[in-house]
């Protein structure tokens, strides 16, 4: 018999006995369901971790800064640093930063300089880096070619005080009202970076006064704002309340402070923010780079953790849907081991007709196979339903904190991710994994088949 005849005949028998074929088929597809809504959850619960992840800080990025402890063999953390971390297999790029304080300097805005500031933290980049760092202008525009066009953070104008008010009632409160405007628009404003004067003015008795009756600035460095940046909590310190310059910028004036005000010029740079290609590359990359002296923060400390507990939750939820298939299983080598039972004259005249044995047994277990393919196909298709229905409840019914979120389906914002996720990859497994579950059910009755001596088939 050719293997279209053999096909033939096995469906023939299945639909023959619909009433056991559907039995069977439905214990496949509740086996099947089983097997891929569980792996479906574990694997929604692991994207749902990393969408929480990301929005805690760049899972790629390593924050690289020098080692405490001061030695003659200490790693300088420079530009030919930079450049071998570049240099590690991995690393995608390598963007340097240098911060600044005031110090005794205060930074002033507005007509007259009515609008003062003494804290202020700058942070130096290449200019190159501006977009490469991950920075999203909320308005205006990255620096240009002229010196000294700086970008600030979304609430930098916020922390000027007004000379001209009262103590107390000098600064606008936009953490009470989001709505309040701040004194100047910084976008197009010019900043001046200013040493202050104290004049000394005698009294009436002729005695020197110990107090300032009036500010005098010296102005080191003015700057021109080209862009507000929007708040970023993964850069905080630059994208908050900071001011960003270019680094060359920053080299610049550092040599003018040094000058006027006797503080020292950063030859290293503060921090390294080092890239890697993708979330695996990061672990060995930042192994390397402690290797080489330096010290190294990423997320991939946190990450590491949770994605080992979402892999043992994984494995759980699959071997509980596992377990529902192995039960469909037995079932299918019950139906076929009473199919050969009620089929052992047909078993006989079969042999006795000269057909192979090799042909027997392929038919029951293309019989076997076909119960497995079309109860993982069902399977499929209604698990996918009930994925659908599953994460349109998450997203859009309240749950109250309830299982969402005790399985870690809660992004940062407080709305439920997607709960169950079925990547194409599953359901080919769970269809293929079905059909073999199957095959190996039907193994053993399609032994016994071809075991039935012909004689002893004939008189039954």
């Amino acid at each position: 018999m050719t293997f279209f005849d053999i096909f033939q005949m096995s469906l023939k028998n299945l639909y023959r006995r619909k009433g056991r074929t559907f039995l069977t088929v439905s214990g496949v597809v509740i086996g099947c369901c089983a097997i891929v809504i569980m792996v479906s959850l574990g694997i929604g619960m692991k994207e749902a971790q990393e969408q929480m992840l990301s929005q805690m800080g760049n899972l790629t990025r390593i924050t690289v800064t020098p080692a405490p402890v001061a030695s003659a063999d200490k790693a300088a953390m420079d530009q030919t640093a930079a450049a071998k971390i570049g240099k590690i297999p991995g690393v995608e790029s390598v963007i340097a930063r240098k911060k600044m304080e005031l110090g005794e300097l205060s930074l002033l805005a507005g007509e007259k300089n009515r609008y003062r500031r003494d804290y202020v933290t700058i942070v130096g980049i290449p200019e190159q880096d501006f977009t490469r760092i991950g920075y999203v202008l909320k308005e205006g525009e990255y620096p240009g070619k002229k010196p000294f066009e700086v970008l600030v953070g979304e609430n930098f104008a916020y922390q000027f005080t007004d000379s001209k008010r009262p103590e107390g009632r000098n600064m606008v409160d936009y953490w009470l009202d989001e709505n309040a405007k701040p004194y100047f628009e910084p976008v197009g404003a010019e900043i001046s970076i200013a040493q202050k004067k104290e004049k000394q003015q005698p009294e009436q008795s002729g005695q020197i006064m110990t107090g300032t009756s009036k500010d005098e600035w010296k102005v080191i460095e003015k700057m021109t704002v080209s862009g507000r940046l929007r708040e970023d909590s993964d850069l905080y310190e630059d994208t908050g309340d900071g001011l960003v310059m270019r680094l060359k910028d920053m080299e610049r004036m550092q040599k003018q402070l040094q000058k006027i005000t006797g503080q020292k010029r950063k030859k290293e740079y503060d921090e390294l923010y080092v890239n890697a290609e993708n979330i695996k590359l990061v672990e060995p990359v930042e192994k390397e780079i402690r290797q080489m002296g330096f010290q190294t923060n990423s997320m991939e400390s946190v990450r590491k953790p949770m994605e080992k507990d979402a892999r043992q939750k994984q494995l759980m939820l699959g071997g509980l849907g596992a377990i529902s298939l192995i039960v469909a299983a037995i079932g299918i080598a019950n139906t076929m081991i009473m199919s050969i039972t009620e089929r052992t004259r047909e078993i006989g005249i079969l042999k006795a007709l000269g057909c192979f044995l090799g042909d027997i047994k392929k038919e029951f277990l293309l019989e076997a196979a076909a119960i497995g393919f079309i109860g993982g196909a069902i399977g499929v298709t209604v698990s996918c339903l009930i994925s659908r229905i599953m994460n349109y409840v998450s997203q859009n019914a309240s749950l109250g904190g309830g299982f969402s979120e005790s399985m870690g389906f809660a992004d940062g914002a407080g709305t439920s991710a997607v709960m169950s996720v079925i990547p194409p990859w599953l359901g080919v497994f769970a269809l293929l994994f079905s059909v073999l579950i199957g095959v190996a059910a039907g193994y053993y009755p399609a032994n016994k088949a071809v075991k039935i001596s012909a004689l002893e088939a004939m008189k039954a």
